[in-house]
């Protein structure tokens, strides 16, 4: 591979999912965050996860949820120095799991440095290791609109980004299990839930959904041999999200619900044909917050 240091994967959707100036960045992120901690508070939640669940659509429709999502990682703040986010390709198809051939990753709220040459090594003997390709992150927002709320709460960290093309729960897995690390590294999958439907008919799916995924790993502190498997048509990034669920299962954990609505319950939003979301929470057992 040709050299990239400095490399740079600039903001794609910069002024369309999100604000693109600064400032009006810094001001929205903010907001949300803010509200996220209050509704924390109010709900009594302490502990911060090792992996998260969060939506990537447009902030005016999904980005309270993320913010909530991203906001229980803030006491971990000095501990965390790698997020690894996957997510879905929305415009450029792929198979297997793939990093940009970038080293940073811009948005209006400055760089955050891409591991690499550490990321390929660390998966390279996996039956389907991590590779780079640059069309399938160009325009890719489900990572992006990740970046800014990881900036704020976390500061400067090393970032991971990872498309998942075709690949199987296990194939990701193992990438999941390869770059889950210790309390310095945390996990996070980009996904949304059902597309297109009435509001009514919305509301069930995603409900059949998020009781699929809180059912997954830990069951009365028993292990399950097998993860529960999310169709496509009910999570545009299932395939990263079942790749967390098979996780979940390997290693006896439970993922919390936090929050979840759909785009119809949005201020402008329409319920003939909405778009769902969900935050979801992965907690480590022995996992003590005491020092963070």
């Amino acid at each position: 591979m040709s050299d990239l240091s400095d490399v740079v994967r600039p903001p794609a959707v910069a002024g369309i999912f999100y604000p693109e100036d600064p400032r009006e960045c810094a001001e929205q992120v903010d907001g949300l965050l803010a509200q996220a901690s209050a509704r924390l508070v109010d709900e009594g939640w302490k502990s911060a996860p090792k992996a998260i669940i969060v939506p990537h659509a447009g902030w005016h429709w999904s980005g309270d949820l993320g913010a909530l999502a991203w906001q229980t990682l803030a006491p971990r703040r000095r501990t965390i120095s790698r997020v690894v986010v996957l997510g879905p390709t929305h415009r450029v198809a792929i198979r297997g799991v793939a990093l940009p051939a970038a080293t940073v990753f811009r948005t209006p709220l400055g760089d955050l440095p891409v591991p690499v040459q550490q990321v390929l090594s660390q998966t390279a003997d996996l039956p389907c290791p991590v590779h780079v390709d640059t069309a399938t992150h160009a325009h890719e927002h489900a990572l992006e609109v990740q970046v800014p709320f990881i900036q704020r709460v976390l500061g400067d960290v090393e970032l991971v980004p990872l498309n998942v093309g075709q690949a199987s729960p296990g194939e990701v897995a193992d990438i999941i299990e390869a770059l889950w690390g210790s309390h310095e590294t945390v996990v996070a999958i980009s996904t949304d839930l059902s597309h297109y439907h009435d509001g009514a008919t919305a509301r069930r799916l995603d409900a059949d959904t998020v009781r699929a995924i809180s059912m997954s790993g830990d069951r009365e502190g028993g292990r399950v041999e097998e993860a529960a498997v999310i169709p496509s048509d009910r999570a545009c990034g299932a395939s990263p999200l079942n790749g967390l669920l098979e996780v979940c299962a390997r290693r006896g954990l439970r993922p919390t619900l936090l929050g979840a609505h759909n785009s119809g319950d949005v201020p402008g939003g329409e319920d003939t044909r909405v778009v769902g979301y969900a935050a979801f929470a992965v907690e480590e057992d022995n996992h003590d917050t005491s020092t963070t």
